[in-house]
């Protein structure tokens, strides 16, 4: 695979605006990037520009079920192949190397695959063991709750009870070797009770929390409930949603978590950041998320933007490698 020269650098493109990505203040790392789900751009240039833009750690996801890949091995071949061609091109292009020995992906199943899941659980326990026993898998995910009825796909929540039997064997399945889970928690609309993440919290109160870590992906709602999480000692991953002018609660949560239990993410190519929100998101432009959110919380706790950067970093690595 050859790859064009990178033409992202220093600025992203939003229709006729070119916005300037903030000099990082501490390496950066995703923890949460679809690279299988690009619309518009390949994978490798999207690693090649990451490296670029100072993105030194990466995870991403397969999932046995959603995945257009026969088997495992089908995609941990793809997946050499973007890695291979985009460390080719950062290396021609003088871009930093570190990236490429850090990306690492995580392997389970969305509850939009539950039903599915349930109806043949040991042959996917038995993919996702495979998948574990390979040195670039962190751990499991992204599995949970999703109670929202999405109208733009015409995905209707498959029954709660379904949900949160394949997201318990997920969680089982974590615990028994040893590995970190990503947690993806989604309430219906107007579901004041938020009752996706109480349920999930009720299953980790009684199933137990990883040793390992766990870590609530994508987090988009109050105070209130991520301190129910913190209690449980959760890592919170905070994404291009939190930049959003309305979300300030969100924000607030950013700035009330504990130092060791933040972290950033993309969930690329979904909710790109301001000021470049709306376009396909892709892992270079995390720069974005960690800047706006480290000087939030700077100015309301007095803490160093570099050092919430770096905290988050540092979390990012003790938990993925």
């Amino acid at each position: 695979m050859t790859l064009a020269p990178l033409s992202f650098a220093k600025t992203v493109k939003k229709k006729q605006r070119s916005f300037e990505l903030p000099a990082p203040a501490a390496p950066l790392a995703d923890t949460h990037a679809h690279l299988t789900c690009f619309w518009n751009k390949t994978p490798a240039e999207a690693l090649a520009r990451a490296a670029r833009a100072g993105v030194r750690s990466l995870v991403t996801l397969w999932d046995p079920i959603a995945d257009d890949f026969d088997s495992f091995p089908a995609f941990r071949a793809w997946l050499a192949e973007q890695l291979a061609a985009a460390r080719e091109q950062a290396e021609r292009e003088g871009a930093p190397l570190d990236l490429f020995d850090n990306v690492r992906f995580l392997a389970g199943v969305h509850p939009y695959g539950a039903l599915d899941f349930m109806s043949r659980e040991s042959q996917v326990l038995s993919q996702l063991r495979e998948a574990l026993l390979d040195p670039l898998c962190a751990g499991i995910g992204e599995i949970g709750l999703d109670y929202h009825f999405d109208a733009d796909d015409n995905i209707e929540a498959a029954p709660h009870d379904v949900q949160i039997a394949c997201m318990e064997s997920q969680l089982a399945l974590a615990s028994e070797n040893g590995v970190p889970v990503e947690l993806h928690l989604r309430n219906d609309a107007g579901d004041e009770a938020r009752e996706a993440h109480a349920d999930a919290y009720r299953v980790l109160q009684e199933r137990g929390v990883p040793q390992a870590g766990c870590v609530l992906h994508c987090f988009t709602e109050d105070l209130p409930t991520a301190e129910r999480f913190f209690g449980l000692g959760c890592y919170i991953a905070f994404g291009g949603a939190a930049t959003f002018k309305r979300n300030e609660g969100i924000r607030e949560a950013f700035a009330a978590c504990p130092l060791d239990r933040i972290l950033f993410e993309t969930d690329c190519p979904y909710m790109a950041p301001e000021p470049i929100r709306g376009v396909e998101c892709e892992p270079a432009m995390i720069g974005f998320t960690a800047n706006a959110l480290a000087h939030d919380r700077a100015e309301r706790t007095g803490e160093a933007p570099a050092a919430i950067a770096q905290a988050a970093y540092d979390n990012a690595r003790a938990l993925f490698g």
